[in-house]
């Protein structure tokens, strides 16, 4: 008992006195380069000063395969990050092909800027200004100084009025074009009336009445088709004697365009503006000017360019008519991000769960290493860098299955949508900022889940590890 009390003594004299003199074993050994000083470096600092710590790191990592429950867990952790990760980049990259798919409609029209008259604007008079309210000359200076990216700067004629056929009856915006802006819309024209049931027989006479281009949603709700008659209604009254009767004009249904946004399908028609003028019993007058540019993406830089020189006019891009619903976009994007990134979360726990264990497995390494001059800050490190390979082998598979998935979709179109959107299939961009904001961000959570086992390896006692290790 005694010669066992004696060694048991000396055993730990020795390693207290390895323990005191681990700062100095530290610039000797393991520290080497580690920097100056008593005061251990942090763990992720020491990943870059110290790289032996990622080498026994990914060692302690490879080091399972007698422990299969550790080795489920680790497989386990790293399911669960890729998970994640896959599903964030799949979501996302539908999300923003919503939104892509959305802004080439709006390219597709030629309304990416517009203008309206205020109540400053001369002449102006419940909505509409004289024709001579901006003059050619002005609108060729406005393209010029543009660069040329103003492609036309067309005037409206836009009013409601009630569109009744037979006992059908719905609410429109009627827009009269110039000539050159209605041939631009007949390429969108998917069906056209014969030139025949353009005219009316009024007794021995034929008339040729007005036509209007109706969209394809409002012809499929309301049972129509080109050559159909209808009646446009005006909600405000005539003036002059006959003030009490609502103004009202018979048109025919001349074709059926389709591009693609069903919000302006379902409630707008267009006719020349003559039609327009005639139907609210006033020449030469505007009510609004729409502006296409080249660039859409420059639309928002040109409309503050207008702006400044049309001080009386309202001038709005695109993306100020639209922005209730790109304000939505993202918000349920950055919603599904958030809601998404839980996966990653819960997925961490097993990671603190396979690191934890590690610990408790590897007590007496540690202790080892401790006792031959490892800081504390280089001990946290080993395990931090097993945690990272975790999280980064993770977030590696679930990118890469995440692009896989989303270049299916894409390809082979698998997956069909009801008839309310825009596409009939899922839209799906590739966007690498996207990506590599997922990856970061699933990196950053497991870095926070490993803090804690890391902290804790720091903290043995290498005493106590050797003792009962």
């Amino acid at each position: 008992m005694d010669k066992s009390s004696t060694q048991f003594d000396s055993a730990k004299l020795g390693f207290h006195g390895l323990d005191q003199g681990s700062g100095q074993g530290a610039e000797q050994g393991f520290g080497q380069g580690s920097g100056q000083g008593s005061k251990d470096a942090g763990a992720l600092r020491h990943l870059w000063l110290s790289p032996w710590t990622v080498w026994v790191g990914f060692r302690y990592l490879k080091s399972k395969k007698n422990s299969r429950f550790l080795s489920f867990i680790t497989i386990l952790s790293m399911m669960g990050v890729g998970l994640g990760v896959t599903a964030m980049i799949i979501v996302l990259s539908v999300m923003d092909g919503f939104e892509t798919e959305l802004k080439k409609r709006m390219m597709s029209s030629d309304l990416h800027i517009l203008v309206q008259p205020t109540s400053e604007t001369a002449g102006f008079d419940s909505g509409f200004v004289p024709g001579s309210t901006l003059t050619a000359a002005q609108i060729e200076s406005f393209k010029t100084e543009s660069e040329s990216q103003i492609v036309s700067f067309s005037p409206i004629v836009a009013t409601e009025a009630i569109l009744k056929a037979g006992r059908r009856v719905t609410g429109v915006v009627l827009k009269g074009l110039s000539a050159e802006r209605l041939n631009a819309l007949t390429k969108q024209v998917v069906e056209s009336a014969d030139s025949q049931l353009l005219l009316k027989k009024e007794g021995s006479d034929t008339v040729s009445l007005p036509g209007v281009f109706m969209g394809q949603e409002l012809a499929y709700e309301m049972g129509l088709i080109p050559g159909d008659q209808i009646t446009l209604v005006s909600p405000t009254e005539m003036e002059g004697p006959m003030s009490g009767v609502p103004r009202f004009k018979r048109f025919v249904i001349e074709g059926v365009y389709h591009i693609g946004m069903a919000e302006e399908e379902l409630h707008t028609v267009f006719s020349k503006a003559e039609a327009a003028h005639s139907f609210l019993r006033k020449a030469n007058v505007v009510s609004q000017w729409e502006v296409a540019v080249k660039d859409f993406d420059r639309a928002p830089a040109i409309a503050n360019r207008l702006r400044s020189q049309l001080p009386t006019l309202k001038v709005q891009d695109w993306n100020q008519l639209n922005s209730h619903l790109f304000a939505s976009l993202r918000l349920e994007r950055v919603s599904m991000f958030t809601i998404l990134a839980f996966i990653i979360v819960v997925a961490s726990f097993n990671i603190v769960t396979t690191l934890t264990l590690m610990v408790l497995e590897k007590k007496k390494e540690i202790s080892i290493l401790k006792a031959m001059g490892a800081r504390h800050g280089q001990v946290a490190a080993i395990f931090l860098a097993e945690g990272m390979l975790i999280g980064v082998f993770g977030i590696g598979g679930g990118v890469g299955l995440g692009l896989v998935i989303c270049t299916l979709l894409k390809r082979y179109e698998f997956i069909t949508l009801p008839d309310i959107y825009y596409d009939r299939t899922l839209p799906v961009t590739f966007n690498p900022a996207c990506y590599g904001l997922v990856g970061i961000c699933a990196l950053v959570i497991v870095i926070a889940a490993c803090l804690y086992p890391s902290k804790r390896a720091a903290k043995i006692n290498p005493l106590d590890g050797i003792r009962f290790g």
